[in-house]
């Protein structure tokens, strides 16, 4: 294993830790959005479109750091 290996396996685990996280926060916004009552949808529909963006920023954030590995 070289020195390299040694720092960037924890920074795959993390980003793919945070991919992880990210999507289950999506899911979750997407089930409230489901069964939003009518005054409500607006809001959740906004959270979800927020929580799709950032669960797509952190599976680039993992692509960008399992690319770099790559020689």
């Amino acid at each position: 294993m070289s020195p390299a290996d040694l720092f960037t396996w924890r920074e795959e685990a993390d980003a793919a830790q945070a991919v992880a996280a990210a999507e289950a926060l999506r899911a979750l916004a997407e089930r409230k959005r489901r069964v939003a009552p009518h005054g409500e949808v607006r809001n959740r529909q906004a959270r979800l479109e927020a929580a799709t963006a950032a669960a797509l920023r952190a599976e680039v954030e993992l692509e960008r750091v399992q690319r770099e590995e790559r020689p």
